[in-house]
């Protein structure tokens, strides 16, 4: 049986984030190829463009603790609010893949992402739209 590269594999948020994950900024991904000047870049998948959430996951060992979050959307996503007397912003991602890759001999992955949302409206089941579950496969709302 053979897998094809590119391929994403399904997990949870709290397999791969169980101490949360805090947003740090949202922007264009970009494309690189050798020789050539950056480029904004589109899921190889949907066609959409690509966005990075950076951010921090308090879980991840040592001093790297710096994580990225691709979501393929029309519209960039919007960091949840600043958590009250602080800098951070939680976030909760629904739809979550992962691709591996290998890279200097060393099994890395890309982490993809349906949806960015708060932490309050993914525990009340809501989408980044403000409806219920049953809006699933509506569009991105723009900000």
């Amino acid at each position: 049986m053979a897998i094809p590269a590119g391929h994403r594999f399904p997990i949870t948020f709290d397999e791969l984030f169980p101490q949360g994950f805090f947003v740090l900024k949202v922007e264009r991904a970009q494309e690189f190829n050798e020789g050539k000047a950056p480029r904004p870049a589109n899921d190889k998948v949907t066609g959409l463009p690509v966005w990075t959430v950076q951010g921090t996951d308090p879980s991840a060992r040592g001093k790297n603790t710096g994580a990225v979050v691709k979501i393929a959307s029309e519209y960039q996503p919007v960091p949840p609010e600043v958590l009250p007397g602080t800098p951070f912003r939680p976030a909760v991602f629904t739809g979550l893949k992962v691709s591996p890759y290998v890279r200097d001999g060393w099994v890395n992955y890309t982490i993809w992402a349906e949806e960015m949302l708060s932490p309050q409206d993914a525990a009340k089941g809501r989408r980044g739209n403000g409806k219920s579950d049953s809006s699933a496969g509506a569009p991105p709302v723009a900000a």
